[in-house]
């Protein structure tokens, strides 16, 4: 029922410091990560990390990797937004709402999986396949953040025509707003050149930030992310609404099969470097026990994440603690 009990209940001392020196590095860029991906899909930023805490702690728990972080990212985001901006009808609120429980219903469709035993469909999603989904999702978050990027506001619709409407307004570019993107973009690229000890995505973050402070960069018109809620959120059953639930039904069904392949590719790759085995049924299920305690924090959909992983793996992380320092 939950594979990381026995693992936590047996767990040896030894590991305590290179878990809690690892989970500080995934932290250093699950937050800005985090941030950026609920911005992405429309949402305040603060939702990012409702989407990125509890998921980790639930993750611990039902997982069977001991090294698979969650959370948050853009491919996610981006089905996300997708799946939900025509329900919506351009109203944030109800967007949000819609992506919660969005997020459930993927959650208990996954539970489900598990008990019929369709751990197994992640072997019939070619490598092919999942490049090509996700070569098309990064074009697509490419094109939906470039007008972020030059400071020009974006109104159509689709890989075409969001690229016609770009060129066709460049002239209006707001320049503090790129050289705000292209230092920021530079550092994300330079740092990692320098030193690995040093997590780029945060240091870039925290530079953009103090830049924007010292040198007042909002009265010359480039947007921030103004004021962060604090506290927690209280968790609460998502709301449902009937008129919608075959669709979102639907589009929980094609987001379940994505998130489970993709995390299964991310946690299977790990797995057989480090020579421990994964259970793909208890996975799923994991998945969907994650995704409920994503939607009962106020949150949006989370997977198994490639680049957290790696960070974990790379800062010295043992096991599944890691996971639940990042997630404090």
């Amino acid at each position: 029922f939950a594979p990381g009990l026995p693992a936590l209940a047996g767990y040896q001392r030894d590991n305590l410091s290179h878990d809690i020196a690892a989970g500080l590095a995934v932290a250093a860029i699950a937050i800005p990560g985090s941030v950026a991906t609920a911005q992405l899909v429309g949402f305040s930023p603060v939702v990012g990390l409702y989407a990125s805490a509890l998921p980790m702690l639930v993750y611990a728990f039902f997982g069977t990797s001991r090294q698979l972080m969650v959370g948050p990212s853009a491919a996610t985001g981006a089905i996300v937004a997708a799946a939900v901006a025509p329900l919506a009808g351009g109203d944030a609120d109800q967007a949000w709402a819609l992506a919660i429980a969005l997020t459930f219903i993927t959650g208990v469709l996954c539970v489900g999986a598990r008990f019929i035993r369709r751990g197994a469909l992640a072997d019939f999603l070619s490598k092919p396949i999942l490049v090509g989904f996700m070569n098309g999702v990064a074009l697509n978050v490419v094109l939906s953040q470039i007008g972020v990027l030059f400071g020009i506001r974006i109104e159509a619709s689709g890989i075409l025509p969001r690229a016609w409407e770009f060129l066709n307004r460049l002239p209006s570019t707001h320049w503090p707003t790129l050289a705000v993107g292209v230092v920021t973009v530079a550092m994300l690229l330079a740092v990692p050149r320098i030193t690995r000890r040093l997590p780029a995505a945060l240091f870039a973050m925290v530079t953009a930030g103090f830049a924007v402070q010292f040198f007042n960069l909002d009265a010359l018109g480039v947007r921030t992310v103004g004021p962060v809620p604090s506290g927690f959120p209280v968790p609460r059953v998502p709301y449902i609404p009937i008129e919608h639930l075959p669709v979102l039904l639907a589009e929980a069904a094609g987001l379940a099969l994505v998130l489970f392949s993709t995390t299964m590719v991310a946690a299977r790759s790990f797995a057989d470097r480090n020579r421990y085995e994964i259970d793909a049924d208890r996975e799923v299920a994991a998945l969907g026990a994650v995704n409920i305690a994503a939607a009962f924090a106020h949150g949006f959909a989370v997977k198994g994440t490639n680049s957290r992983t790696a960070v974990g793996e790379v800062a010295g992380g043992r096991t599944q603690v890691t996971g639940i320092v990042t997630a404090i």
